[in-house]
């Protein structure tokens, strides 16, 4: 699963802030990243009451932290995509202040990106189309997989 990711203009967004974020129809909203959602059970996640569909700015690259070891690699991203969130119904904070959360939308990583990113999951890249659903960019390949580190020879 994406741990962290880096707006073009070299923000550096992870888990637990609030990231502005834009529905569909333009409508600016913002969402406290909270963990993600499986593209393949999307639509179960907007069935539920006061949800909605979200993408990000435009993203450079994504940072996914490596099942087996912790280690976080990062990935370029194609030109032009942005990321998508479910942004849940707003809740009421104990001082009062309303917050939505916000899932964001991941898709089986390629063998390629299994590999490399050691990680089940990566990011779902796209943007919105003109009718709100989402137009699917493919991501780039990773880099090669860095070979193992050589033991001592004597």
């Amino acid at each position: 699963m994406p741990h962290l990711f880096r707006a073009l203009d070299g923000t550096l967004w992870k888990p637990g802030q609030s990231i502005p974020l834009t529905l569909a129809g333009g409508t600016k909203v913002s969402g406290i990243w909270a963990g993600s959602a499986q593209e393949e059970k999307l639509a179960w996640w907007l069935r539920q009451p006061g949800s909605d569909l979200a993408q990000s700015e435009e993203v450079a690259e994504v940072a996914v932290r490596a099942d087996d070891t912790g280690e976080i690699a990062w990935g370029a991203a194609p030109a032009g995509v942005r990321l998508f969130f479910v942004v849940e119904a707003p809740r009421q904070a104990k001082t009062g202040e309303s917050y939505r959360l916000a899932k964001m939308v991941t898709a089986a990583a390629t063998p390629a990106q299994v590999a490399y990113f050691r990680d089940e999951r990566f990011s779902l890249f796209g943007t919105f189309n003109a009718d709100g659903a989402i137009a699917r960019i493919p991501p780039l390949a990773p880099p090669p997989v860095k070979p193992p580190a050589q033991g001592e020879l004597f």
